[in-house]
């Protein structure tokens, strides 16, 4: 976090002066100690800031499990989980929490005792269902591997509350998150006007580099700013109208062929496709599949995963595409709660069939 605090604690730490010595009131001894060398990487200010922080967490498979090792582990105020289906023997491959005999018992309770345990600091607790909690009371809301129409639900909910928000789901190998920070501030680098430099006859031309170092002296606060920035929804980033003359274009730069899986993944959440037969539901992404490419004007001939690897998208989570999300949820969480440096937008895809990731900003602009 680039502010006055967080570089105060860089000088100190620097002078050999330990983070606990220096710590405000709002923090504990033993906060201090345990947040030790977070405090040394993001300073005071922004661990008072999760540590008033409230997360709701709905969804606690393998994906669900990463998010709530990191986020527990930054240091929240409280947590509260939501997931009451009940745990099967896939469960127990994907979510590190769950013991063998957790089999048949709520997904959310069983791991429970594993999340805490993590960090005893962190206020925990379950609830049934969505519709019972309040969300204007959570600082963000995360979906982990909820159905696509309870994810727009939500997030419209989110949206006119102002709090938070991020949905995400992983699917087999390959797994896609969303982020909604709308309204919110964040500390970015200020747009400096360019330095011209007078020439005898009268023009100008801009500096070199090395000449701007040579003249120019700034206070490193003078080169940030806050901003409030706006995302777009859920509905408004996954449902871009591609067919759009100048978005047609860049289409076929900016989307990678995981999207096109993982769209139509979603598209069959949306309209209760998917059966649970796996061959069946195969041939029903597939037909989706090939709809989207069209939608995008996209050749098959141009894809890196194709429909033979579409069972990889059945079956148990694999726990490297959780851990790869997982870990860049927690990032953005903790830049969107401490108001850190401007996150990454808006949406985040990961696949292990063809080992790629992209970091999209839809619509683009």
């Amino acid at each position: 976090v680039s502010s006055t605090m967080a570089r105060a604690d860089d000088v100190n730490v620097a002078n050999g002066v330990n983070a606990a010595d220096t710590i405000s009131d709002t923090i504990t001894q033993n906060e201090a100690a345990v947040y030790d060398r977070q405090i040394r990487l993001w300073g005071i200010e922004a661990q008072n800031k999760l540590r008033h922080s409230r997360v709701l967490l709905v969804g606690l498979k393998g994906l669900g499990a990463e998010i709530a090792k990191n986020l527990v582990l930054c240091g929240l105020n409280s947590m509260q989980i939501i997931d009451s289906e009940l745990v099967t023997e896939e469960d127990t491959l994907s979510n590190f929490f769950l013991a063998k005999d957790s089999v048949g018992k709520e997904r959310a309770a069983s791991s429970l005792a594993g999340v805490q345990e993590l960090n005893p600091l962190v206020k925990l607790s379950c609830a049934k269902t969505i519709e019972e909690v309040d969300l204007s009371s959570f600082s963000l809301v995360v979906l982990a591997d909820q159905p696509y129409n309870l994810v727009k639900e939500i997030n419209e909910k989110c949206r006119a509350a102002g709090v938070r928000f991020i949905g995400s789901s992983v699917y087999g190998w390959v797994g896609y998150s969303f982020f909604d920070f709308n309204g919110h501030e964040f500390i970015m680098k200020k747009e400096l006007p360019i330095a011209l430099e007078t020439l005898e006859d009268g023009d100008e031309k801009k500096k070199t580099e090395d000449e701007e170092k040579e003249t120019t002296v700034e206070d490193e606060e003078d080169k940030w700013e806050t901003k409030t920035l706006s995302f777009p929804s859920y509905e408004e980033a996954l449902n871009v109208d591609w067919q759009v003359k100048k978005l047609a274009r860049k289409a076929r730069g900016l989307l990678p062929s995981s999207y096109f899986p993982v769209r139509a993944l979603l598209r069959a959440e949306e309209s209760s496709l998917l059966t649970g037969n796996e061959e069946r539901d195969v041939a029903r992404i597939t037909e989706l599949w090939v709809g989207e490419l069209e939608r995008c004007n996209q050749n098959e001939d141009n894809q890196t995963i194709l429909p033979e690897q579409f069972d990889y998208l059945f079956g148990p989570q694999l726990s490297a595409t959780c851990a790869i999300l997982g870990g860049f949820i927690g990032q953005e969480s903790i830049k969107a709660l401490t108001g850190g440096k401007q996150p990454f937008r808006n949406l985040m895809i990961y696949s292990a069939l063809d080992s790629t990731t992209r970091v999209c900003d839809f619509p683009p602009k």
